[in-house]
């Protein structure tokens, strides 16, 4: 097995563990809502944190997800014109816009570190969690972002990735 199979191979691994983790955190963002909303309109009651949990579960969804799209290549895209271009200028084109969304995807790693850093010890209330911990999905999945990025680049380099089409049209 050489380096790219072994890359290749934490790819998968880390794409398969993190949709694991996205899928237990919708299911639990789904049902809670229905909990919550069966226990609003019809008992007029809560759950004491119930609406936050749901607030972290939809961010936690929203940011590893967002990164785990770099991997699957479903960022939206309007490839029209790239698709149009013979295969080396559209392999840098591809490489060229990697190589942007990791360089953001580092400054928001930095940005929000900071970001914590000021905010990350108040509570969130009512749950009484340093918001910090809440908030640490942010650089995790930025950094995570950049991982993606930066194994797609390599795996386009050594041809194991195909730029025929860029990005996966929708179905």
């Amino acid at each position: 097995m050489d380096a790219i199979d072994r890359l290749a191979w934490l790819d998968k691994w880390l794409v398969r563990v993190l949709e694991g983790i996205l899928v237990a955190f919708f299911a639990v963002f789904l049902v809670l809502v229905c909990i919550l909303v069966v226990l609003r309109y019809v008992f007029a009651s809560t759950i004491l944190g119930g609406n936050e949990f749901v607030t972290i579960a939809f961010l936690v969804t929203s940011a590893i997800g967002g990164a785990l799209c770099i991997s699957r290549r479903e960022h939206i895209a309007i490839t029209f014109f790239i698709d149009l271009l013979p295969l080396n200028p559209k392999k840098l084109i591809y490489i060229a816009g990697l190589v942007l969304m990791a360089i953001v995807n580092v400054y928001m790693v930095y940005y929000s570190i900071g970001w914590i850093e000021k905010a990350g010890h108040n509570p969130w209330e009512p749950l009484g969690w340093p918001q910090g911990i809440v908030h640490a999905v942010i650089p995790f999945s930025c950094s995570l972002a950049v991982l993606f990025c930066v194994l797609k680049i390599v795996f386009t380099l050594a041809g194991r990735e195909s730029v025929e089409t860029v990005w996966m049209p929708e179905d």
